[in-house]
């Protein structure tokens, strides 16, 4: 049994020569696959350059996408220049008495909101120590004038005496009592002076303003003792309300002269659309130091129709300072000028025409551009414009129209 397992043990063992062998073929196996891969790389690179592969265009049919387009005509347009701003009172008048007391009387109209007209009594100081002080200097203007009456008349008497005595020599201005008199005089002047200053604060005790206006603020009330020259409330002008406009200096130049311009004031308030014409006054002394746009004054003190009504109304008697307006301008009226859809004109200030089927850039003269509507100059009667916002759109592209459809076609796009 041993000598059978014995040899059962040299038949299966491998010596270290065996491992050596073994160890040297794999690498030689290896080596051969390696250098069979570089030699198959190598031979298939140089047939796939030896072979023709440059790609061919198909013929194919080029896309052509839908677009819209519209045809254009020279016309005769008028300059509307679109602005906007809020309506600013161009002053603030303080509600001063001129005299002082207690207020005995006041109009329901005196308070924040309030209209009034002009030289409407707005309220009244009690007026009795006034009245006194008026009777008093009318005592005074009587005696002043009786003193002078007595002067005079003693003057008269001095004279006619000197002329009995040497009707040749001059009578002197003593016995003439001329001094008397020119004092006689100055006392009644300044007693009539302090009675029309009394007088006066007598009419001052009516508290009134020349001019239509709205109350802004006020703390009077009745029975209020109010000092003289002191502010107890304010209100402003209706014909000192205005609206500032700020405009590109480019659109100035359609604006003149600048004293006929007439504007539109459109604005929503008190929940109704309303429309007023106004009158463009003057343009501000300097300009907007970020914008650099020159600012129109719009005075709105001036007599136009509303949409909803067809009597004539003052748009300062319906609008209040702090009211947002858009207002449209009047310009000149330009002859031969295109109107095209302002979402047409490129950044650039070029547009694409539609010429037998393929897009064309073009570049006209830009006119006005404005909100919905760009005015422009250098196009031809009947050039179709692009009007869809085609992305990628390139020069020469190829284009199809609605009108290049058969109607079939076009019904079905449309719907």
């Amino acid at each position: 049994m041993r000598r059978l397992f014995g040899m059962s043990e040299d038949r299966f063992t491998s010596s270290p020569q065996d491992d050596d062998r073994r160890d040297e073929n794999t690498g030689r196996l290896q080596l051969f696959l390696v250098v069979a891969f570089i030699v198959g790389a190598i031979a298939i690179s140089s047939l796939l350059s030896s072979t023709n592969r440059t790609p061919r265009m198909l013929n194919e049919e080029e896309f052509a996408p839908l677009v819209d387009t519209i045809l254009v005509q020279p016309e005769r347009r008028r300059i509307e220049i679109v602005g906007s701003g809020a309506v600013r009172s161009r002053v603030s008048v303080q509600l001063v008495p001129q005299v002082e007391g207690r207020v005995t009387w006041l109009t329901p109209s005196l308070k924040a909101g309030g209209s009034f007209t002009k030289d409407e009594t707005l309220f009244r100081i009690e007026a009795a120590d006034y009245e006194l002080e008026v009777e008093r200097l009318r005592a005074e203007v009587a005696s002043a004038q009786t003193n002078l009456q007595l002067e005079q008349a003693e003057g008269k008497a001095a004279t006619r005496e000197w002329e009995e005595i040497d009707p040749n020599a001059p009578v002197p201005g003593l016995v003439a009592r001329r001094p008397q008199i020119r004092d006689r005089q100055a006392a009644l002047s300044a007693a009539r002076a302090r009675l029309a200053t009394a007088q006066l604060d007598l009419d001052r005790t009516a508290f009134s303003l020349p001019f239509d206006g709205r109350v802004v603020t006020s703390n009077i009330d009745l029975g209020q003792f109010v000092a003289a020259r002191q502010s107890y409330g304010t209100a402003y002008p209706l014909d000192g309300l205005e609206v500032p406009v700020p405009l590109a200096d480019r659109d100035l130049k359609w604006l003149q002269p600048f004293e006929s311009v007439q504007a539109i004031v459109r604005t929503s308030y008190l929940g109704i659309e309303q429309e007023f014409t106004a009158t463009a006054s003057r343009i501000a002394a300097e300009l907007d130091e970020q914008t650099r746009f020159a600012t129109v004054i719009v005075s709105l003190h001036s007599t136009g129709d509303r949409s909803q009504s067809s009597t004539a109304t003052e748009a300062s008697t319906i609008l209040v300072p702090g009211v947002f307006v858009s207002v449209t301008f009047i310009g000149a009226e330009l002859e031969n000028v295109f109107a095209v859809p302002t979402a047409a004109v490129q950044e650039s200030g070029k547009i694409w025409i539609i010429a037998d089927g393929r897009l064309k850039s073009v570049a006209p003269e830009v006119v006005q551009a404005g909100p919905s509507t760009t005015l422009l100059r250098g196009l031809h009667a009947n050039d179709e414009i692009l009007t869809s916002n085609l992305s990628g759109a390139v020069e020469g592209m190829t284009v199809r129209t609605n009108s290049d459809q058969p109607p079939a076609a076009v019904q079905t796009s449309q719907q």
